[in-house]
């Protein structure tokens, strides 16, 4: 029997006074044990750091990661396990992302880089405007 893969957005927050190169280590294991389980990685996304909203296991900095994946559910479930097990992933959350969710999350890219594309050729327009001239100052009597 095949098993049926859907499309997941699976997000890791690592210790984030680890040094890049640890971190960078971390997120690869867990690719690697993506890959190895017969899951396709569509992108990974490093967020970077970020200061918690609070804190987790007594730590107050985070480095994120997203995996955007088609994977089957059996998969998902032992990376969680392993996120669970690993003591350098404060939190994890692996988010079944449905057709209309997947559509809605692409136009809402479209829309973002249309404004942002706005937005440099508004600035690129008003760096390429003149100075505006300053009003010639009145002489007094």
């Amino acid at each position: 029997m095949d098993k049926v893969k859907r499309n997941y957005e699976i997000y890791i927050i690592v210790d984030g006074n680890f040094d890049d190169a640890t971190i960078e280590g971390i997120t690869s294991k867990y690719e690697n044990f993506m890959r190895k389980n017969g899951a396709e990685i569509l992108n990974i996304d490093k967020i970077g750091r970020r200061r918690l909203a609070y804190p987790i296991k007594k730590k107050v900095n985070g480095f994120y990661t997203c995996f955007e994946v088609i994977a089957p559910s059996d998969v998902v479930g032992k990376l969680e396990k392993n996120f669970r097990i690993d003591e350098n992933i404060l939190r994890h959350l692996a988010i079944h992302m449905s057709k209309t969710d997947l559509k809605e999350k692409q136009d809402y890219l479209k829309k973002k880089a249309l404004t942002l594309a706005r937005l440099e050729a508004e600035r690129a327009s008003e760096e390429n405007k003149p100075a505006a001239e300053t009003p010639a100052e009145v002489k007094a009597e």
